[in-house]
């Protein structure tokens, strides 16, 4: 991937990768535009002119007709470049990415090169620099970590002046009746030159990272600062500004750096919202290369500063905001001053929050307000206090007043157990009121007569808040205990359940049982190309995402960065880099979004029931290796019963035809051609019997060898005497490199082999052919090679002709077809008892050529 790279819009980007494409292409190089925003410039025009354009996809967006790049298109295509335009852009609604450069990820990933532009300020680790600059926040950002992952960036750079010259000329696209704003804010000189600076410091960063690597790729790298980053990433604002920052500084120091996240007790009263702002800006940090750290805590201020000492961390990053007064009155610290005074020896960096706010970032409400957050809780928190009081009147004039402070603190307890902190600060507000009104003489008014009542009534407001408050917290701790309790039930369940089934069936229906009852979801599995539990799915829609998952084996589907508009959440079942299916959860509320908690727990199930489908088919293949072998076992078995029975009478019937023959003058023509014709029968089928007997001794294992020190040459010529009369007009040539080293060899089964690999040649050469034994030394082995001018091997049979009863129908068909198919069985067999490696494979200028290696005599000495 090139990225045309430039400080904003008008530099010229677009027009420098339509040139370069085009010398390219003119050179003979495959080059597709897939798309291109020329906004109707002429000279864009004129560049785009004879280069093959991709038709683009058009998208009907609440119909509204909206043309965006094809991805799927320009796959089928597989041009060798293609140009993609505006690499940041956001795709409509209905495209496979949400985002372009997402596009372009795939094509990269399918081998297809990529020309793109970009500007500065759609970088995300630059997003908040470039806004504070100019006043505009930019929401199309590309990720730091594509960014720096490009094989090529080429900064595209004119002066601020002749940008603004080109602006005025109408050559920089801007939004239709914005050319004044956009001159009057973002194109002014003092941010055009702002924005180059960033652009060239960006581009000069890129060098010196790649200069690094390639210095300790040459073991020239310089010494390392030793410098280690960590951010305190929350649920504020603040924390993606935190972020950025820490990247660009990671960059300028080459330091690893890490998002750190603690989970202490206000995380377990978090809004929805809020957490959602944590997981995005914890994903944020991952997309510009940080990794991400979440940790249990109590004391903040001290866990933190444990986790730095214990990884070696230099420095801090972390957020600054104004304590409340009541803070300051009585002089309690926040995290960062807490920090500052604990950390010695760290590097603290702390930003107060800036005035430009980041648009796509929410702002927190205020704590308050998820006191008020329910009415319905508080209207049954005003039930719970009438009920108390209500329970105690009719025994008012007989119990002591105090006694009654009970009452209300149980139903307090009772309310900030069932409701939370809010409707319990409300029932112990209205409880103080309530036991003064009925309880406290004079009955019915909020006056009283005993000065230390003031004193009861403080002390119970106080007492029934704290209790309240703490059982509220207690509470919400064994709701979340007991979820996390049912996700690890589930994940035991599930993993016990898919022990026990047997068969990819099976363990699709536990999954399915197990699945949709706890998440309210329809399953569905795939697994060797076919669905093997849930209902059918026929929706297009739903089987391409299916099909891509199957393809890129990636997560994709509902709610994700692929296809999001899928009704169904697609996880790909992968163990040991095998693909081994599909799983697919559709929530039955369609408008239901699943959280990042459930994501995870569906990454482990899809983890769990991969192991499981795994491990069902590493069953499967056992069972078929040993049916195999019982089958093998049986086979030499019947091989050897088959040629002893046979051997006999094959020796007896052999006898008498060579009888008949030695009297062939007394008999008739027809009988003695009738005879020769039985006797190359005979002969054949005694060949036959001899090799079945020799192929059940190899399979067997009970094949003896009697190893003797030889030449080879000298077995290759007892070899050739042996065929000399099947050769006939064929001649048969040897050629020796070099002094060969004696191999030490069972002679009689290597001319077997020899004989076998000749008789294989003569029968694929014509009656005047040629064959060739070539033999030649290779550090421990002697290479034995006979090679022949006949047909060849149909490629990718190579391996194929070394089976056990594996003729030449399968190959060419001009090859002849006389042998039984245990020849080159046999040969192998010897050839690897003795320690070698036979293999076969075409000759550039035609016939085919069987290979084999010895070890030389002190290595097969030794070995045997």
């Amino acid at each position: 991937m090139k990225i045309f790279f430039g400080a904003s819009a008008g530099v010229g980007k677009t027009f420098a990768m339509l040139s370069e494409a085009r010398r390219l292409h003119k050179d003979g190089r495959d080059v597709e535009i897939g798309i291109v925003e020329h906004h109707g410039r002429p000279e864009t025009l004129a560049l785009i002119e004879g280069l093959p354009v991709l038709p683009c996809k058009v998208i009907d967006h609440r119909g509204v007709q909206v043309t965006e790049f094809d991805l799927d298109a320009a796959l089928a295509r597989r041009p060798s470049l293609i140009l993609v335009d505006e690499y940041a852009h956001t795709n409509a609604p209905g495209s496979r990415h949400p985002k372009r450069w997402q596009d372009v990820e795939e094509l990269l990933d399918n081998g297809i090169d990529v020309f793109t532009t970009l500007n500065v300020q759609h970088l995300e680790s630059l997003n908040d620099v470039v806004a504070k600059l100019t006043g505009v926040w930019v929401k199309e950002t590309v990720p730091d970590t594509v960014f720096d992952a490009a094989d090529e960036i080429a900064l595209i750079d004119i002066p601020p002046d002749e940008l603004l010259q080109r602006l005025a000329a109408g050559k920089v696209y801007v939004a239709d009746g914005a050319h004044q704003r956009a001159a009057d804010n973002f194109f002014k000189k003092a941010n055009l030159g702002r924005l180059r600076e960033i652009a060239l410091r960006r581009a000069a960063e890129r060098v010196d990272a790649q200069n690094d690597q390639l210095n300790a790729a040459h073991g020239q790298s310089e010494v390392a600062t030793g410098d280690k980053i960590l951010v305190l990433v929350g649920a504020d604002s603040l924390s993606s500004r935190l972020i950025r920052h820490t990247k660009r500084m990671a960059d300028r120091s080459r330091a690893p750096w890490f998002a750190l996240y603690l989970q202490t007790d206000r995380h377990e009263t978090l809004s929805p919202k809020a957490r959602l702002r944590v997981e995005h800006n914890l994903r944020l940090a991952e997309k510009l290369g940080g990794r991400v750290v979440r940790l249990n805590a109590g004391a903040a201020a001290a866990t933190i500063l444990d986790y730095a000492g214990r990884n070696g961390f230099t420095r801090l990053v972390l957020g600054h905001s104004r304590q409340p007064w009541w803070r300051r009155a009585t002089g309690q610290q926040g995290l960062s001053q807490k920090l500052i005074a604990q950390a010695a020896g760290l590097e603290i960096t702390t930003l107060n929050a800036d005035a430009v706010a980041d648009p796509t970032v929410e702002r927190e409400p205020p704590r308050w307000s998820a006191l008020v957050a329910r009415p319905r809780d508080h209207l049954m928190a005003v039930l719970a206090v009438a009920v108390c009081t209500l329970m105690g009147l009719p025994f008012r004039h007989l119990i002591d007043p105090d006694s009654f402070i009970m009452l209300y603190m149980t139903g307090v307890v009772i309310v900030a157990a069932r409701f939370g902190i809010g409707p319990a600060v409300l029932a112990s507000v209205l409880s103080v009121a309530t036991f003064n009104w009925f309880y406290i003489e004079p009955y019915y008014s909020f006056t009283f007569d005993n000065i230390s009542y003031a004193v009861t009534f403080a002390v119970m407001l106080a007492t029934s808040l704290i209790v309240g408050s703490l059982t509220a917290r207690l509470s919400l701790h064994v709701r979340l205990a007991r979820q996390g309790e049912t996700e690890t039930r589930l994940l035991y369940d599930l993993s016990r359940h898919l022990s026990a089934a047997r068969g990819v069936e099976a363990m699709a229906t536990v999954a399915a049982r197990c699945l949709e009852p706890a998440f309210d979801v329809e399953v569905r599995l795939w697994s060797g190309g076919r669905q093997v539990t849930g209902p059918a799915e026929d929706d297009p829609r739903e089987l391409g995402v299916l099909h891509w998952v199957m393809h890129n084996h990636q997560i994709a589907g509902r709610h994700t960065d692929t296809l999001p508009s899928a009704s169904g959440l697609y996880l790909p079942l992968t163990a040991e880099a095998a693909d081994l299916g599909v799983l697919s959860l559709t929530p039955r509320d369609r408008v239901r979004q699943f959280t990042s908690a459930e994501q995870l727990v569906f990454e482990t199930v899809a983890s769990l029931i991969a192991g499981a489908f795994q491990r069902a088919r590493q069953g499967a293949d056992a069972e078929a290796s040993r049916v195999e072998s019982e089958n093998e076992k049986l086979r030499n078995v019947l091989l050897a019963s088959l040629s002893h029975d046979l051997k006999t009478p094959l020796t007896v019937m052999g006898g008498a035809v060579s009888s008949l023959l030695k009297m062939r003058k007394k008999l008739p023509r027809e009988a003695v051609d009738e005879l020769t014709a039985l006797w190359g029968q005979l002969t054949r089928l005694q060949k036959f019997v001899s090799n079945l007997l020799r192929m059940a001794a190899i399979t067997s294992g009970q094949l003896k060898l009697n190893f003797e020190p030889y030449l080879i040459q000298e077995i290759a010529g007892a070899a050739i005497q042996r065929i000399e009369a099947q050769k006939g007009a064929r001649q048969i040539r040897t050629v020796t490199a070099g002094q060969l080293p004696m191999v030490t060899i069972d002679g009689a089964l290597i001319e077997q082999v020899l004989i076998n690999l000749l008789e294989n040649a003569i029968a694929h050469t014509t009656a005047d052919g040629i064959i060739t034994l070539n033999f030649e030394t290779d550090a421990d082995r002697v290479r034995v090679r006979i090679s022949d001018d006949g047909p060849g091997l149909k490629p990718g049979t190579e391996d194929q002709v070394f089976d056990k009863f594996h003729t030449d129908n399968d190959l060419k068909s001009d090859r002849g077809n006389s042998g039984t198919g245990l020849g080159l069985a046999i040969c192998k067999g010897i050839v690897e008892a003795h320690g070698g490696l036979i293999y076969a494979k075409n000759n550039p200028t035609g016939g085919a050529s069987f290979i084999f290696t010895l070890p030389v005599a002190n290595t097969i000495g030794r070995s045997a």
